[in-house]
């Protein structure tokens, strides 16, 4: 079973993110955080972005913000926190080292909703890096 999940890491989270995601979610992790973002559009990319369906058990561990609108127009925005705390155990299993207060910090500079990812952009003031062709 998957889940749709828009997550955008600050580019010194980059390394990081993707050897836990392709420890931890195998195949389908590799190659994740590779689309540049930044504020203005140009390089060099402050942030990089993943969108799309990831597995339910991966998504469970994931900080994760719900994106509504209320009447009034204003958007609402409700958080559940994910599961960092059995992050390191599997990481280790992977043969990852990595402590809690990493994941703590990990999850403090990641932004993960349910959104779609130019909804989750914008909501971060932020647009693909554009690169020559």
């Amino acid at each position: 079973m998957t889940t749709d999940r828009c997550i955008i890491i600050p580019a010194s989270a980059q390394a990081k993110a993707q050897a836990l995601c392709a420890g931890l979610a195998g195949p389908a992790g590799a190659g994740m955080f590779i689309t540049g973002l930044s504020a203005s559009g140009n390089a060099p990319a402050t942030h990089y972005i993943s969108a799309g369906p990831i597995s339910s058990d991966m998504a469970a561990l994931l900080p994760c913000k719900s994106v509504t609108t209320d009447a009034q127009g204003n958007q609402q925005i409700t958080m559940t926190p994910g599961h960092p705390e059995l992050v390191p155990a599997l990481a280790d299993k992977a043969g990852i080292t990595v402590t809690r207060a990493q994941i703590d910090a990990l999850y403090a500079a990641i932004d993960v909703s349910d959104q779609e990812p130019f909804a989750a952009m914008a909501r971060l003031g932020l647009k693909l890096v554009q690169v020559p062709l």
